[in-house]
């Protein structure tokens, strides 16, 4: 026992949050997509080094499928049934190798290019064993050379009041989206609520992160057998700045 008490969500599997929102995922504006989807894939597909590639945490596969249909072997983890049931349902979906595994603890018989979890996929991850874990099995399954990407957001302890924040995501003729979070200092972890206001009623989707700084990742990435070969704040490579709220970094085997 730590002796540390954690405002935890019950019962919440890595799963929980992609099975909820998996039926409005590709078409509510959610806070964890940065917009720039199609950037993201032209960078994975020039940078795929001929393939295969490997998605950690696929879901709907709005960045798989689009991969696969430029001809690139694509494979995916994930453990939400309800996300790839959607990505199995999409034009080009049976081009996408799909693995139902959790993402932290995970063993496929393939070697990979290049491996990439984007839209702020690494902090669903709650723990940080298991975060220095998912680099580990990361770098087994890359060639020597090959590169994990990672996009995801920078905490900023400023955005909370009390460790708690209220924001209102989009606001739309027929729906408004919130979210409700609630910080932990000690262990970075979050609980958020999304919620999606209708007229027809309210939706709640319950998510779980713990998000790391830029040198925390950098150190877990060592510690799984990855070195960071350069990072930045746009797919475009523009250099990170203090007021970007995302990073992209790149690490080598």
């Amino acid at each position: 026992m730590t002796g540390v008490e954690e405002n935890t969500v019950e019962g919440f599997e890595i799963f929980t949050y992609g099975d909820a929102v998996a039926d409005v995922f590709d078409g509510t504006g959610w806070a964890g997509d940065p917009g720039d989807t199609e950037e993201t894939i032209e960078w994975l597909a020039e940078n795929s080094g001929g393939g295969p590639v490997l998605e950690l945490g696929v879901g709907t596969g709005r960045v798989a499928v689009p991969l696969a249909r430029r001809g690139i072997e694509v494979h995916g983890i994930d453990a939400s049934e309800g996300m790839l049931a959607q990505l199995r349902d999409k034009p080009g979906g049976e081009l996408v190798h799909v693995h139902v595994q959790d993402f932290t603890d995970f063993t496929l018989p393939y070697k990979f290019s290049l491996a990439y979890a984007v839209f702020d996929t690494l902090p669903f991850i709650t723990d940080q064993e298991e975060q220095i874990r998912c680099f580990q099995k990361v770098a087994d399954v890359l060639e020597p050379g090959g590169r994990f990407v990672i996009q995801t957001s920078i905490p900023d302890p400023a955005r909370y009041d009390r460790n708690q924040r209220t924001q209102t995501v989009r606001v739309e003729k027929d729906h408004v989206v919130m979210t409700f979070t609630r910080r932990e200092r000690i262990s970075q972890c979050s609980s958020i609520q999304f919620a999606v206001l209708r007229p027809d009623g309210i939706r709640f989707f319950p998510m779980r992160i713990r998000t790391v700084m830029p040198s925390e990742m950098d150190l877990m990435a060592r510690l799984g057998g990855l070195t960071m070969e350069s990072r930045w704040g746009h797919w475009d490579g523009r250099p990170l700045r203090d007021s970007d709220e995302r990073h992209i970094t790149v690490y080598r085997k």
